[in-house]
């Protein structure tokens, strides 16, 4: 019963964090997309803005592939 319930609540708790970071995959791809429209941004912006974030998170890796 306890293993069972501890399995099913890391599941639960796994679910819950990929559904946030596809909404904020999303919000991201939103925000690029938009200032893309109205700044003209091009597509060298998204390398920018990787080196950026990782500047500004070292370490977290899910936001950029290698």
């Amino acid at each position: 019963g306890i293993k069972e319930l501890i399995y099913r609540r890391q599941y639960q708790a796994m679910r819950h964090v990929n559904s946030e970071l596809m909404q904020l995959y999303w919000e991201i791809g939103g925000e690029i997309d938009r200032q893309q429209r109205e700044k003209s941004w091009g597509k060298s912006i998204v390398e920018a803005l990787a080196k950026e974030l990782q500047e500004e998170f070292p370490g977290v890796q899910v936001f950029f592939s290698t």
